[in-house]
């Protein structure tokens, strides 16, 4: 199933599709069959950096992004072990420890995430 939202090739910008291309994209990963009125532009300009994407690959769901990943399961696991070490090491109560691994969850999740981070020079 395409998302609604994907990533520009050139700048790696965050866009929404029209409902056009998100209808389209849904029957096209349904393997239906349609009839389509009119014509559709090869490329749509990204308004981030003005660079042409392909607008077949954009329906198709090319630059979705990754469907999952390893980035959340990474940031638990940071997160718990901070927690308990954070817990252990300063001999501080269990609520310190979870407010410790939290932050440590989220910010690690943050950074890995962040697609900007990711943009070509």
């Amino acid at each position: 199933m395409p998302s609604e939202t994907f990533f520009c090739p050139n700048c790696r910008a965050r866009l929404t599709k029209s409902a056009q291309a998100y209808v389209l994209g849904e029957i096209a990963s349904s393997g239906a069959r349609y009839i389509g009125l009119g014509n559709r532009a090869e490329h749509v300009t990204c308004p981030a950096c003005g660079q042409a994407i392909d607008a077949q690959r954009m329906v198709r769901g090319d630059y979705d992004g990754a469907k999952g990943g390893w980035i959340a399961p990474l940031g638990i696991v940071l997160g718990i072990g901070a927690g308990i070490a954070v817990s252990y090491v300063f001999a501080l109560p269990w609520w310190a420890g979870l407010i410790a691994g939290l932050l440590i969850l989220f910010s690690t999740i943050g950074y890995l995430d962040n697609p900007a981070r990711s943009r070509r020079a």
